[in-house]
C-alpha cells in the first residue's frame, strides 16, 4: 500500500525543505469526541489554502481553541517571529505539521515505546523524507531521544546527512519548573526539541520566551538561507 502524508493543513510548495513541526501523535480532546458524538464538527477542506497558522479555514473556529497549535503559535510569536493568521506568506507556507505516529489519541498515557513500533518509524521517515525539512522542531521531549535510537537515526542520517553536532541540552535560570530544550545538528538539517506545548505539566510561557536566542536564532538562519539568499542567487 501507498503510504500517504499525514498533514492538518493544505500542502504547499514551500514546504519542501522547509519547517517541520512534529509531535507524538494527532490529539483527541473530550470536547473533540463530544463534538463528533453530537456531530457539531464541519466538513474538513484540507485544500482550502490553510496553514498551520489559519486552520480555521480548513476545521472551522473550534481550530482557534486547540491548546497544542494556539500555543506553537504563540511561542513563534515569543521568538521573533510571529504568524500571520490573516495573510500567511512564504514562510507560514513553508511549515509542514505532522506526528510521529499516524494515530489518534487523549494522551500518549507515558508509554512512549510504540514511537518505535515499526509503522511509526516509517511514519515519520516517510515525512522526512518527502519535505526533506531544513528545520524540525520536535514537541515532546521524548522525541529527541527516539530519534537516537538505531532503527530512526540511520534511516535519518541516510536522507539528512551525517550528524555535525550532538544532542545538547539548554536548561535556564528561572523560578519556576525548568524545562530542557535539545538541539541537534545535520549536513542538511538543523533540529530542536521542545517540551510538549499542551502536556507539559508546570511548563511556563515566560520561559519558553527565554528561548528566543536559540530557537528563534535558527528561525532566523532558516528565513536567511529559504528566502532571502535563494531569491538573490
Amino acid at each position: 500500500m501507498r503510504q500517504q502524508l499525514n498533514l492538518a493543513h493544505t500542502q504547499f510548495p514551500q514546504q519542501q525543505e522547509g519547517l517541520m513541526i512534529c509531535g507524538y501523535e494527532w490529539g483527541y480532546s473530550k470536547t473533540d469526541q463530544e463534538n463528533d458524538e453530537a456531530g457539531n464538527v464541519q466538513p474538513i477542506e484540507l485544500n482550502s489554502g490553510c496553514t498551520f497558522s489559519n486552520k480555521g479555514l480548513c476545521y472551522g473556529p473550534r481550530a482557534y481553541s486547540w491548546p497544542y497549535d494556539q500555543n506553537i503559535i504563540k511561542w513563534f510569536g515569543f521568538w521573533g517571529h510571529a504568524l500571520n493568521r490573516d495573510n500567511p506568506g512564504d514562510f507560514e507556507k513553508s511549515i509542514a505539521q505532522t506526528n510521529w505516529c499516524n494515530t489518534e489519541g487523549h494522551s500518549m498515557g507515558g508509554d512512549y515505546t510504540k514511537l518505535l513500533i515499526p509503522v511509526h518509524v516509517d511514519n515519520f521517515i516517510f515525512h522526512v523524507d518527502h519535505f526533506r525539512p531544513s528545520v524540525i522542531l520536535l514537541m515532546g521531549s521524548k522525541l529527541i531521544e527516539k530519534m537516537q535510537d538505531g532503527k530512526v537515526l540511520g534511516r535519518f542520517k541516510q536522507i539528512m546527512g551525517n550528524c555535525t553536532k550532538d544532542p545538547f541540552a539548554v536548561q535556564k535560570p528561572f523560578n519556576g519548573r525548568r524545562f530542557k530544550v535539545w538541539f541537534q545538528s545535520f549536513e542538511r538539517c538543523e533540529v530542536a526539541c521542545l517540551p510538549h506545548p499542551s502536556g507539559s505539566h508546570g511548563l511556563n510561557d515566560d520561559y519558553i520566551a527565554l528561548f528566543r536566542d536559540e530557537v528563534g536564532g535558527l528561525l532566523s538562519r532558516y528565513k536567511r538561507n529559504k528566502f532571502e539568499l535563494s531569491s538573490a542567487s
